[in-house]
């Protein structure tokens, strides 16, 4: 396993920014650790637990009706349907969504996210987890309103990048994508964005052979 290579940066380099987009799982909450655990529960009576748990840590930040999908195909070798993915979806929300709304925050996000408001950045949610769901559980933890627009799936987060910094005319130069994943990363580097990495020893491997401009295990440290 590589190490963690850190690249702190300076609020006077975060203060540049003018439109800055976040993950959410990982990045603004510690719950990552929760989705690994009901997707292992989701396929528990199948005996594929480990094979559902390389999938899902290696597809981090990809919408969980992908991954339903891949694991019937390839690992159940049954035929994935909508209403298949539903039922699946709503297993899984059971199993996460009140843990996720009472799980904490990741250290020094909420000064980081109260910072970039503070000035006047344009802030962004883009995740994975089904927008209605993601919204129900920002507005539960009351981090609903630090944030100009929240978006989920099925929208990728491309999609999301590409429409909203068209809406708000906002140079690549100008933005900034705070994420976890290799979907984050890959969702900034399409669009020309710089990446800011939580980084976690999970994907060690993975950042190394990444070109992130900042990179930290938490959001602490950072002096404003």
């Amino acid at each position: 396993m590589q190490s963690l290579q850190i690249k702190r940066p300076s609020w006077e380099e975060l203060s540049q920014y003018a439109c800055v987009f976040f993950d959410f799982d990982g990045v603004i909450v510690e719950s990552g650790d929760i989705k690994t655990e009901a997707f292992m529960e989701l396929y528990a009576e199948f005996g594929i637990q480990e094979a559902v748990k390389k999938h899902h840590l290696e597809n981090q930040g990809v919408s969980r009706f992908d991954k339903f999908e891949w694991i019937a195909k390839y690992l159940l070798n049954e035929v994935y349907t909508a209403e298949k993915g539903a039922e699946l979806s709503a297993r899984f929300s059971a199993l996460v969504k009140e843990k996720v709304i009472a799980s904490p925050s990741v250290p020094g996000i909420a000064e980081l996210i109260l910072a970039l408001r503070r000035n006047s950045a344009f802030l962004v949610v883009a995740s994975g987890t089904p927008e209605a769901e993601l919204k129900e559980i920002m507005n539960k933890r009351g981090i609903d309103v630090h944030f100009d627009e929240i978006h989920g799936s099925p929208k990728s987060k491309a999609s999301i990048v590409q429409s909203v910094m068209k809406a708000g005319a906002y140079p690549s130069g100008k933005c900034l994508f705070i994420g976890d994943a290799s979907t984050d990363y890959d969702a900034a580097r399409q669009e020309g964005l710089d990446f800011y990495a939580r980084l976690t020893p999970e994907l060690a491997d993975y950042w190394s052979s990444t070109d992130y401009r900042f990179g930290t295990e938490d959001f602490n440290q950072i002096v404003y």
